[in-house]
């Protein structure tokens, strides 16, 4: 098995970079071992929300040029994050993605507990508003789903109130989806998501929305709706006549679902190979290059490439394991930058920024992966196993994904 590159991941980081590499007519495969946690997230792409003084960022790529050396956007360069940022909404708008947002300015999302959080880019379809004091609308309906626990109304409703919204709850009962209610443990948003791909259940539902609302300018829904990409929002908002926003439930998510699969479509349709199962279990290196790689499900078969990328993320991911002697990278055991003293890696207050979280993979000042002190020269990291930043406490996370994937592929 040959390819010009192979990426080793199946997260934001890897499929966006692979996206790329297969646009410009690289032949790509994408070595995914399993779940992205993709499907974990709210469908947001932050950029920077907050500097590393803990200050809210309004003006992102301002900002960026005020964080510490170690930053992985200080060794993309300001003017790269620019650039990069300017080719992501187009990246995604291929792939049938629309989102709110513009890299020069910060708007807030809300989160499945009410919380406005500064976002660069979010769902068309998702509440958000550029004015952390209020909400664009002042009458909402705010509905769930009877029996739904994954949606946090109440915190909602008290949060839009907060906010200016007089909100209107509504709480609608629907006979297929209480079929649900009796196995608690599968009353969730992918199995509430399947049921309202059938035409007559959504019928039901804006029925029964349009009776209840009275006079809201807006209806706001949890997010288990367009499983299959379709324009739910405009089917809903056609029949209750008045405009359909959502907001993300308690994970597994929708919104990050769907951003994956059509990413992954997007890879596919430019000539991407796309292995799921693929489990990649160490690489052979030779003078400071990666020769080939070994993968579980292909046992008798030498993976080669010219250049390799891995993004196989951070702890929750498996990109980086740690014990009692240390952390380390588990495929090529390249170099990580972690606190040498166990004691050091945490601290006894969990709201505190936590040291693990800026652990990763040494790196040059292009993205080469480091192993025993040397820089190899083939192999490029990306996205959350990269160190030097608190993806939690900067609202980086994707934002480093997307940024660090483009950047690599630009360079390959």
């Amino acid at each position: 098995m040959k390819y010009d590159v192979i990426v080793i991941g199946g997260g934001l980081s890897a499929i966006m970079c692979g996206i790329a590499l297969a646009a410009n007519g690289k032949n790509v495969a994408l070595m995914v071992k399993g779940q992205s946690k993709l499907n974990f997230s709210s469908g947001s792409i932050d950029l920077l929300g907050f500097d590393e003084q803990g200050n809210e960022v309004l003006h992102p790529l301002e900002a960026i040029g005020q964080l510490s050396a170690s930053h992985p956007y200080s060794k993309i360069g300001v003017a790269n994050v620019a650039h990069n940022a300017a080719m992501t909404p187009v990246i995604l708008s291929g792939a049938g993605l629309n989102f709110y947002g513009d890299s020069s300015c910060n708007h807030y999302r809300m989160t499945p507990m009410g919380i406005l959080r500064p976002s660069w880019l979010t769902l068309d379809d998702y509440v958000t508003t550029d004015d952390a004091t209020s909400l664009p609308w002042r009458k909402v309906a705010l509905v769930n789903i009877h029996g739904f626990l994954d949606f946090s109304a109440n915190f909602i409703a008290a949060a839009m109130t907060r906010l200016g919204c007089e909100c209107r709850m509504c709480d609608i009962k629907l006979g297929t989806v209480d079929k649900l209610t009796s196995h608690p443990t599968v009353m969730r948003s992918t199995a509430v998501a399947k049921l309202m791909q059938n035409d007559g259940v959504l019928n039901d539902l804006a029925r029964k929305v349009r009776s209840n609302m009275g006079d809201a300018e807006m209806v706001v829904l949890p997010a288990v709706f367009g499983l299959d990409g379709d324009d739910t929002a405009a089917k809903i908002a056609h029949q209750v006549k008045a405009p359909v926003k959502f907001v993300s439930t308690l994970p597994p998510s929708i919104a990050g679902s769907c951003l994956l699969s059509k990413l992954r479509k997007l890879f596919i349709k430019n000539g991407g190979t796309f292995l799921l199962g693929s489990m990649v279990k160490n690489g052979r290196i030779e003078d400071n290059r990666v020769v080939s790689i070994e993968a579980k499900n292909f046992p008798d078969q030498e993976i080669v490439a010219e250049n390799f990328v891995i993004a196989t993320g951070s702890f929750m991911n498996g990109g980086l394991l740690s014990s009692a002697d240390g952390v380390v990278e588990p495929i090529f055991g390249l170099d990580v930058d972690y606190a040498g003293h166990q004691g050091e890696w945490s601290k006894e207050c969990v709201f505190d920024a936590q040291p693990y979280m800026e652990f990763g993979v040494a790196i040059d000042s292009e993205f080469h992966a480091i192993k025993d002190g040397k820089v190899i020269e083939n192999l490029y990291a990306i996205g959350s196993i990269l160190s030097g930043h608190n993806s939690l406490k900067l609202a980086d996370d994707t934002g480093v994904a997307v940024m660090t994937a483009l950047q690599v592929a630009r360079q390959v």
